[in-house]
């Protein structure tokens, strides 16, 4: 399976919003759906219906099937055991993760940089790694979203540029001369020896550099507009 790395330019306000939810990143790069209608009039027939009758209905599901439902609807922190209070916390999380998903079809600039991610930022800096060099950020650098280590896609969370970071990022890909020095810090036999995603051969130069532009312009653009940055590797 090959990893793609994708950058989403959003708003100061919804930066701030996916630092205190970083879970709600994962609906930036992958298409949630919205929940479904059984699950809404579920939801209000729970908020309708007393606790005692909740509590009974869901004694007089099978162990298994009322296991079964807790995962469906998803890790909420509720037990199948804990009676009507457990589904309720069930539901609303649920809402309120289809409410972040379709928050997330709000059309926002995005790029994705295919495989060639690990080869921009090998020509960018000369490393394999992300390190302390200002050119070593742009494509893996940045702010983690979440404890997760793995993150929903499982090659690492999702990370965060603010307004200020992609601005000085922004300036740095345009320097003048840099798109002369990447290009020529491109070397398939060295790339491959180290282990650069995936593996080169001598034509993919151009491959490399047209990614590498639209990176640059990509950064500018979110500079120009005051837009912070998220990224992850999908």
């Amino acid at each position: 399976m090959s990893m793609n790395a994708i950058f989403v330019q959003i708003s100061v306000t919804e930066l701030t919003w996916i630092r205190s939810h970083p879970a709600a990143a994962e609906g930036l790069f992958v298409d949630a759906p919205a929940m479904p209608r059984v699950l809404a009039r579920l939801t209000k027939t729970v908020q309708a219906a007393g606790p005692q009758q909740i509590s009974e209905a869901l004694g007089r599901l099978d162990p298994s099937l009322r296991e079964r439902l807790f995962e469906r609807l998803g890790p909420s922190g509720a037990t199948p055991d804990g009676g009507a209070e457990a589904i309720g916390k069930l539901l609303e999380f649920r809402a309120s993760r289809a409410a972040e998903a379709s928050a997330a079809t709000v059309n926002r600039p995005k790029l994705s940089l295919d495989k060639a991610w690990h080869g921009v930022h090998y020509v960018l800096c000369g490393q394999a790694e992300p390190g302390s060099a200002l050119l070593s950020r742009p494509v893996l650098g940045g702010t983690d979203l979440g404890e997760d280590g793995e993150g929903f896609s499982g090659y690492g969370p999702a990370r965060y540029f603010t307004p200020a970071e992609v601005s000085t990022l922004s300036e740095a890909l345009s320097r003048p001369g840099l798109e002369a020095e990447a290009a020529q810090r491109f070397d398939a036999r060295r790339m491959s020896a180290l282990d650069i995603y995936p593996d080169w051969e001598s034509s993919d130069s151009e491959w490399v550099m047209d990614a590498f532009r639209r990176l640059r312009d990509f950064y500018a653009e979110a500079a120009a507009n005051g837009r912070a940055i998220v990224t992850c590797l999908v």
